[in-house]
């Protein structure tokens, strides 16, 4: 993609063209890094995790004005970071397991950067889709855990395409006859979620995916689409 108007464009040109009620918004995906607050760090990937949602939102937009549903999934990578030479592993469980909780149940909000961009658009944690950690208070967390998705539906042996196979094939979360994705993914994730998640897992998809650098966060957004492969774009 040459530019967020040649992006937004196609993006666009999906959601009119499929014959899908909902769009489900794939965008804002961040790590947790351990030891720090706040423990959920929008910024380390550079500008991917709140530049990917700002679009998804702009795309969500489009989508209710001609009247389709319109759903924000947000993963959390809670494992990349987990390795923390000031903390015990109880110590990782447990900031993990708090942040989780404060983010559970019908009064949890996101992390005011990313409540203020979804209100610009007029969208809310009501249009969050919550996911169920199967944990007291974290029945319906904003956010989905990528190590319960791990460890949880078919053990697929690559780690990453694991936790996107595993949401896609739950019908609690995702209706796969009914819906049209639309996900902003890192650039290194590409190969996991192409050649062994599209490719080979998933049958039937209706999707759009985007995928951006997240390994040099100096880079401004306009120079995402430039730097390295650039942004990158499919169609299922």
């Amino acid at each position: 993609m040459e530019n967020e108007d040649s992006l937004l464009g196609q993006l666009i040109v999906d959601i009119d063209s499929c014959d899908k009620n909902k769009i489900v918004l794939f965008a804002g995906h961040f790590p947790l890094v351990y030891g720090q607050e706040p423990l959920e760090d929008l910024h380390i990937w550079g500008e991917f995790s709140t530049y990917s949602l700002e679009l998804a939102c702009k795309v969500g937009e489009h989508a209710k004005r001609i009247s389709k549903d319109v759903e924000f999934v947000f993963f959390v990578d809670d494992h990349i970071y987990e390795d923390c030479d000031n903390l015990s592993y109880s110590q990782v469980t447990g900031e993990r397991h708090r942040l989780y909780r404060k983010r559970s149940g019908p009064e949890a909000q996101l992390p005011q950067e990313y409540k203020e961009i979804m209100q610009q658009h007029s969208f809310y944690e009501s249009d969050v889709l919550r996911h169920d950690h199967g944990k007291f208070k974290r029945k319906k967390c904003l956010y989905f855990a990528e190590k319960i998705l791990r460890a949880t539906g078919r053990n697929i042996d690559n780690a990453c395409a694991r936790e996107y196979v595993n949401f896609l094939e739950d019908p609690k979360y995702f209706d796969r006859r009914g819906s049209h994705l639309v996900s902003f993914i890192p650039q290194r994730c590409r190969g996991n979620i192409c050649d062994v998640a599209l490719d080979l897992e998933i049958e039937g998809l209706s999707a759009s995916h985007v995928f951006m650098e997240t390994m040099a966060p100096w880079l401004t957004r306009e120079q995402l689409y430039s730097f390295g492969r650039g942004v990158t774009y499919r169609r299922d």
